[in-house]
């Protein structure tokens, strides 16, 4: 298995924008769909696990009373500090997972496309972590490519497998794009229409 230090050093040696997440429809799209996926329209306290260079973050803090931004790569945490400085809500660190977790608990947690870059040991760790820091309402929203990605041994149908095994929590849906797969966990088991009263 790759490094992955080494291997997010490098892409980000190249391009301030690794994925194109400003420039490509397929980013955008998949944005939208895991932000119509959430369950409120606004959460008090959130975290976003491997949030690279913010451009997602800058989607979901108008969803957030407060925002916790993570990533190891200490070029993705400048780019998202940069993007994100104006708000002061939200809170850009750098940190590896799953050896270091911020303290406190959270309403959302957000992983999106960072849980094959871990090896199997580590995933089941960080499962762990989230399911112990989430409140009594929380929810987890998983976002992943379903494609393999060369020098690493999950992809992210196997990650989705592993989360839905390892999880104690209500599986509320699931989102089998082609491309991309997202899961949404709650430790509430209603819908959101029977909160509202339609049912």
């Amino acid at each position: 298995m790759i490094n992955p230090t080494e291997y997010f050093d490098e892409l980000y040696k190249n391009s301030d924008d690794p994925w194109e997440y400003e420039q490509r429809w397929y980013e955008e799209r998949k944005r939208q769909i895991c932000l119509a996926l959430l369950l409120k329209p606004v959460y008090a306290k959130v975290l976003e696990i491997g949030c690279s260079n913010g451009v997602f973050s800058q989607h979901l803090a108008p969803r957030s009373k407060q925002l916790i931004c993570l990533d190891a790569n200490s070029k993705a945490v400048q780019l998202a500090q940069a993007r994100l400085g104006h708000l002061s809500h939200v809170n850009v660190i750098q940190q590896h997972i799953p050896e270091q977790f911020p303290a406190g608990s959270f309403d959302l947690i957000i992983i999106s496309e960072i849980l094959y870059y871990l090896e199997p040991e580590a995933l089941t760790k960080l499962i762990e972590k989230v399911e112990h820091s989430l409140t009594p309402q929380g929810v987890v929203l998983c976002c992943h490519w379903r494609y393999p990605i060369d020098g690493f041994t999950l992809t992210g149908d196997q990650v989705h497998h592993v989360l839905k095994q390892q999880f104690h929590l209500h599986h509320y849906l699931t989102v089998n794009d082609p491309d991309f797969m997202v899961d949404l966990w709650s430790r509430e088991t209603t819908s959101l229409a029977s909160k509202e009263g339609l049912i």
